[in-house]
């Protein structure tokens, strides 16, 4: 008996510290988990998702759905991302880096997800959610030889703190 409702204690003593949490995208007047980027001409969409972890600091991941529906390349090899965070401290906040080398085909799909943790970690990391913006912009990107304009999405974390 000691040791089943040992168990069931340990069971909830961690899921409630590993619960994960959505991103809300705020872009073009948006308000979901789920955001879908299209081009004006319907060649191309872009999914983008993303959630959160809090431990003693702050996970997140952000999943890019690269969908290409026209009839040349979507080229993602001369193509930079930046996600530049209003109060989390990530490795690589506000910096652009390299996207990966990848060329997606007329028809294709590929997925790119980001993960990264904060570089600090607190007593009470819910503060940092409190406020918290990550505005990601992609540029570079080829349709074809065509350049595609920057690409800027912003995330606002959902707080179940501040939940009815």
């Amino acid at each position: 008996m000691k040791l089943a409702l040992l168990a069931v204690i340990a069971l909830f003593w961690l899921s409630s510290c590993s619960s994960s949490y959505p991103y809300l995208v705020v872009t073009d007047e948006c308000n979901c988990e789920t955001f879908s980027f299209k081009d004006e001409r319907g060649r191309f969409e872009i999914d983008v998702s993303a959630r959160y972890v809090i431990t003693d600091r702050i996970n997140s991941s952000i999943e890019f759905v690269f969908r290409n529906q026209s009839r040349d390349s979507l080229s993602l090899r001369q193509a930079y991302l930046k996600g530049t965070s209003l109060n989390v401290r990530y490795p690589f906040n506000d910096r652009f880096q390299p996207m990966p080398f990848v060329a997606v085909p007329p028809g294709g799909n590929y997925t790119l997800t980001l993960q990264g943790s904060d570089t600090e970690t607190t007593d009470n990391p819910w503060l940092k959610i409190a406020g918290e913006r990550i505005v990601v912009e992609m540029k570079g990107m080829l349709l074809g030889l065509k350049p595609i304009a920057p690409i800027v999405v912003t995330l606002k974390p959902y707080n179940p703190k501040l939940a009815p």
